[in-house]
């Protein structure tokens, strides 16, 4: 319901039909739009609309879908993630255990980084919108940090892979490995 008919290219606002030309044109709006949420102040609390609001500003001005909760099953390798009938509920659910720990704000920082790693594997294993989940909840998580007096810097890890494979360990067993990069990339 997210493609042109007969493809697997991803209806957007330039009528791209090239999967590798919409790649790049999303690549180019998609950072302009992360480094203009980089200098805003986060919102306070960072709830469930602020959330979905970060995804909406970040693909605004490629896909029509921006800022809603996706209406097909989506699946990466072996991982299916949740079903769309369940993705409010449980975002909801998330957002309110958040709400609940005072969104991390005033936690020791050993407590902070494994409590990070568990919302962030939620959000992961819901992969709540059609494209850009990733790059939601890691802009979510460094404003997140902001407010909680830390900074998060996604560039100190090499490269995406090790992030990918941190994400899919949490999704298959552990966040043994999210925390350990967490602690890398979270200063005070």
């Amino acid at each position: 319901m997210y493609c042109y008919p007969d493809t697997d290219v991803l209806i957007n606002h330039f009528s791209i039909m090239d999967d590798e030309k919409l790649k790049e044109v999303e690549k180019v709006y998609t950072l302009f739009r992360l480094s203009e949420l980089q200098l805003k102040q986060p919102a306070d609390p960072l709830d469930s609309k602020a959330f979905i609001e970060i995804h909406r500003c970040i693909l605004q001005d490629v896909y029509p879908f921006a800022g809603e909760l996706r209406k097909e099953m989506i699946s990466k390798g072996s991982s299916s993630f949740a079903h769309p009938d369940h993705i409010e509920t449980q975002l909801n659910r998330v957002f309110n255990e958040l709400k609940e720990e005072n969104y991390l704000k005033d936690l020791p920082r050993d407590k902070m980084i494994k409590r990070l790693a568990h919302y962030l594997a939620e959000l992961n294993a819901l992969h709540p919108f059609r494209e850009g989940n990733g790059r939601t909840v890691r802009e979510f998580a460094r404003q997140l940090m902001s407010n909680a007096g830390y900074e998060l810097d996604w560039e100190k890890i090499a490269g995406p892979a090790e992030i990918i494979n941190a994400f899919v360990d949490s999704f298959n067993a552990t966040n043994d490995r999210l925390e350990n990069i967490l602690d890398e990339m979270i200063k005070p």
